[in-house]
């Protein structure tokens, strides 16, 4: 036992060398043979798993997903806005990520790579990651980019009151876990939270004849709204919305590896 614990330790060391002395080499072993040095195939992505439903308490849509070891918390939570001159039928959709410590060592709590201190040296910024530079502010522009251009939901469900009242979608994405590839995991991450997303009722108060005070309804409320009368109804109308998804947008990143190696899911 002792003999081939021994061995193990000597191949994983000459691997490590080999790696560390010809990284390119090293790889080449593994692409040539279209795998990884993970043993996953080029072509192949890793195991992936939606949780819908995650945070039913403070949010009004969310779900967990994990790509691999990278997992991507997200909720939706809701306020009411005021739509614009140009638009006044539309609600809007605001989408933030956010990097912490949790998600790698390499990340502070403002969700930007920690400097590299070396004995002997000032500090100097980190250019490189292991698993690379997330430039947070590009991802949430093409994560809402996508999601507005895809139709995946209508900005007129999202009225509440024509050029007074709209909902206004706030998406907060949490990387519990950086491993790679946070790209598809956040646009997959917004999506099914999306999907989970339930607008609840509203009472619009109208009396004194202004423009109406919106407040979310609370649940027992609508148990309430049979014994209402006539009067009471219209100066505190309930207006439930329901939304209609549209395209489902779904992400699949490749990189090319030796000009004809072609990588999915690049990790």
């Amino acid at each position: 036992m002792t003999s081939t614990s021994s061995l193990q330790d000597a191949n994983t060391s000459s691997l490590d060398a080999f790696r560390a002395l010809d990284p390119e080499a090293y790889l080449s072993t593994f692409t040539n043979s279209n795998t990884r040095p993970t043993g996953r195939p080029l072509h192949t992505t890793r195991p992936t798993t939606i949780l819908p439903s995650i945070l039913s308490r403070n949010t009004h849509g969310s779900s967990l997903v994990k790509i691999g070891n990278t997992q991507v918390l997200t909720g939706i939570t809701l306020l009411v806005g005021h739509p614009g001159p140009l638009t006044p039928t539309h609600g809007d959709v605001d989408l933030s990520i956010n990097l912490s410590p949790l998600s790698s060592q390499d990340y502070n709590v403002a969700g930007r790579l920690l400097p590299i201190v070396t004995e002997g040296e000032m500090s100097r910024s980190r250019t490189t990651s292991p698993r690379g530079y997330v430039d947070v502010h590009a991802l949430e522009s093409l994560v809402q980019r996508i999601l507005r251009t895809s139709s995946l939901l209508n900005p007129n469900e999202l009225c509440i009151q024509v050029g007074l009242s709209a909902w206004r979608v706030q998406i907060t994405c949490m990387v519990l876990n950086h491993d790679g590839n946070l790209e598809d995991a956040c646009l997959l991450g917004a999506v099914s939270a999306l999907l989970d997303l339930k607008l609840p009722a509203v009472k619009i108060d109208m009396k004194g004849g202004g423009n109406g005070v919106v407040q979310i309804v609370s649940p027992s409320y609508d148990h309430e709204e049979d014994d209402m009368t006539e009067e009471t109804k219209d100066a505190n109308r309930i207006t439930k919305l329901t939304i209609q998804k549209g395209t489902i947008p779904i992400s699949l990143t490749m990189g090319i590896y030796d000009n004809h190696k072609i990588l999915v899911d690049m990790t």
